[in-house]
């Protein structure tokens, strides 16, 4: 074969104990990339390079098409879906029209960029840029934790009591009450206008 050893991977078939593992980590990957909203490239491409041994260049195309297919399916289970919060659809059309151009052109970029660089620079970039991102967002689920801590120490016993007996979680505690804030703002600026 012209192929180089670090440029092959063994046939599909027959399964071995790194294909279940993969699959099993990238599945779990998915489903808790799902669960916050975000697509999973970054957990799925150290499971594709560490776990099912595949090249850097091989397992980045490859955690796209994984990405491209959890989308297609939470868009599937989510599209007639109402946002708890507000009188409109969960998915944002709206947020999609203006962000799905600039993520292409991107993906189309990182395509380019993944034929032309080396393996050993595309290993440090991504080392890089998923060290910048678990960085960023420890920090931000800190202060997001502690802000909530506080909140519901200040706030112990403010919950609402619903018919059934059962109180209100925290979360939709806090959205109720940055809804009412919203509300009394927009009550304000209409008072000003009026003057």
């Amino acid at each position: 074969s012209s192929l180089s050893k670090s440029h092959h991977h063994k046939p599909l078939l027959p399964l071995d104990s790194t294909d279940y593992a993969g699959f099993f980590f990238s599945t779990l990957g998915l489903m808790i990339a799902a669960g916050g909203g975000i697509g999973g490239g970054g957990v799925l491409v150290p499971i594709y390079i560490l776990v099912m041994g595949f090249s850097p260049k091989h397992a980045i195309p490859l955690s796209n098409i994984t990405v491209f297919g959890g989308a297609v399916a939470n868009t599937i289970l989510n599209v007639k879906k109402r946002h708890p919060l507000a009188d409109r659809p969960l998915v944002d059309w709206d947020l999609i029209l203006v962000m799905e151009p600039l993520t292409i052109a991107g993906a189309l970029m990182g395509a380019f960029l993944n034929k032309l660089l080396p393996e050993a620079l595309l290993v440090v970039s991504l080392v890089a840029l998923l060290s910048f991102t678990a960085y960023t967002t420890l920090k931000k689920a800190i202060r997001m934790y502690t802000a909530e801590t506080r909140a519901m120490l200040a706030e112990r016993g403010s919950a609402r009591v619903r018919e059934d007996g059962t109180k209100e979680s925290e979360l939709t505690r806090i959205a109720r009450e940055q809804e009412e804030e919203e509300e009394e703002e927009e009550e304000e600026r209409g008072v000003c206008r009026s003057w």
